[in-house]
């Protein structure tokens, strides 16, 4: 009894990291076999010289170092030479011969074998957990389901588009599909064609039968649409009513080129279409206002909007950027330009929440001279935000009425000279 809670006692002194081999043998280990210590089979048995008896090389490791000096031995109590210690290679062929199951038997791994097999095993085992391979995904998972999961399950496996070949993480696939240029497509306008990839529909809707097309002159005030031979009848019957329409554009747009106060306000109609033509081209599709000045003799400029984002907003935002064009007054006026501009997306609804951006020329700003400098060509490079207002914002709120938004450029009063 003496000897049994000296063995417990001990047993609980025993790091988890020491000890002997906790494998489910096949049959009952051998009492010659077990340390003494652990209770666990050997694992790196050593011999006491003096007395014989046999311990797991780190348990008794962990005994020297919690006694200190001298050191006993927990059966005989006999003090422990350090020199009187060597290693039991036969008692560690011993063990390593012993039959054991495969750690994961509870799993239905049915692998038996010698234990000095067990470590190879576990490198292949079916059963054994491992995480996915792939860097951002750290589940874990039998080793015999990970093809599965590699191939079917990772929400971080890279993936193939079936329409455009191009390669991206499946977590992305909504995203890609909403911009994916090859992604067939029903004609918006029912007409009966399906399977047109996205970035011909555009094309398709100039061809369509059943396309609505807005007039010619919608530009300068006619409202008038209707499919094509109907429109080809209404340009031949309403000659006066586009002339009249234009002479009214010219003074209207004479009127707006200049704003006394600094406040340019920019309509951008039919929106949905404009921005489908901007998601279907190849290269960044831009559109601009009409030329305005910042006061009566002021600085000539115009805005310059991305529908479909360009840089750090592309496919997320509208981006949006300020011009300034050589204008009448440029040698009357102050250089660089310094005024501060202030954008603003206008919400139409009850809420007015405007989405604003604030530009303030920088002396450290990129490409500063050919953006704030007297123009000595048409105009600058345009200066603005990329990242001006996101699609989402954009397309959840009143920011779109009547298919139109509208734009708002504030222009800091200047210093103009005479």
């Amino acid at each position: 009894e003496i000897r049994c809670n000296c063995v417990l006692n001990m047993a609980d002194m025993v790091d988890r990291e020491t000890g002997g081999y906790e494998a489910e043998f096949l049959i009952p280990v051998p009492e010659e076999y077990e340390c003494p210590i652990c209770q666990l089979a050997f694992r790196d048995p050593v011999q006491i010289e003096d007395c014989g008896h046999r311990f797991c090389q780190s348990c008794l490791q962990e005994l020297k170092r919690r006694q200190g000096s001298p050191c006993l031995c927990p059966l005989d109590r006999k003090p422990i030479s350090s020199s009187k210690i060597f290693v039991d290679k036969a008692a560690k062929r011993a063990v390593l011969s012993l039959g054991v199951k495969c750690a994961n038997w509870k799993r239905k791994c049915d692998w038996t074998g010698d234990l000095i097999y067990v470590e190879e095993h576990m490198k292949n085992c079916a059963y054994e957990d491992v995480h996915c391979t792939n860097v951002e995904c750290n589940e874990l998972m039998p080793r015999r389901t990970l093809q599965y999961h590699l191939v079917s399950k990772c929400r971080w496996r890279v993936v193939s588009c079936q329409f455009c070949s191009e390669m991206y993480t499946y977590k992305d696939s909504k995203i890609h599909m909403k911009v994916c240029k090859r992604i067939p497509l029903e004609c918006v306008n029912k007409c009966g064609t399906k399977e047109i990839p996205r970035e011909e529909m555009s094309f398709h809707l100039t061809e369509c039968p059943l396309a609505i097309h807005p007039c010619p002159y919608q530009d300068i005030g006619c409202v008038f649409k209707g499919k094509r031979d109907i429109l080809e009848d209404h340009s031949k019957t309403a000659v006066h009513t586009h002339l009249s329409l234009a002479l009214l554009k010219i003074r209207e747009n004479e009127s707006r080129s200049t704003c006394t106060n600094g406040v340019f306000i920019w309509k951008i109609s039919n929106y949905k279409q404009q921005y489908e033509q901007a998601v279907a081209s190849p290269e960044d599709l831009a559109i601009f206002s009409p030329p305005f000045y910042s006061c009566q003799y002021g600085y000539k400029l115009r805005l310059k909007a991305y529908l479909q984002g360009r840089d750090r907003g592309k496919s997320t935002h509208l981006s949006l950027y300020i011009i300034i064009m050589k204008g009448d007054y440029d040698a009357l006026l102050e250089w660089p330009f310094k005024q501060k501009i202030t954008f603003y997306l206008i919400d139409q609804g009850e809420q007015k929440a405007h989405r604003t951006h604030q530009l303030s020329p920088n002396r450290s700003l990129p490409n500063i001279k050919v953006v704030f400098n007297r123009p000595t060509m048409k105009e600058n490079l345009g200066i603005g935000n990329p990242c001006f207002v996101p699609h989402e914002m954009l397309e959840s709120g009143d920011f779109i009425k009547d298919d139109a938004i509208f734009i708002k450029a504030v222009v800091e009063p200047s210093k103009a000279t005479t």
